[in-house]
């Protein structure tokens, strides 16, 4: 499946952030977790584009990142989630 730029963007995104984006096969959507003091997310690597991106938008919004200078593309999105 082919990467959007927005996806791109979230992974660059979370990068900042040091939470480290890790993509496999397995039951269910996946999502945002933290193990041993370390963040991360985990994607079905089966879902498609939209759909990981949506997992990442969502789980996103409850973090704040409002301080930080963020592609006006992501800051659409997290607005558009956040009202």
């Amino acid at each position: 499946m082919k990467k959007t730029s927005t996806l791109t963007l979230l992974e660059e995104l979370c990068c900042k952030l040091s939470i480290i984006v890790k993509y496999d096969k397995f039951f269910g959507k996946g999502g945002y977790c933290r193990l041993r003091d370390k963040s991360y997310f985990i994607i079905n690597e089966r879902l498609s584009t939209d759909a990981k991106e949506q997992i990442f938008i969502k789980e996103m919004s409850t973090f704040d990142v409002q301080n930080l200078s963020l592609p006006s593309k992501l800051k659409e999105l997290f607005e558009k989630k956040c009202s």
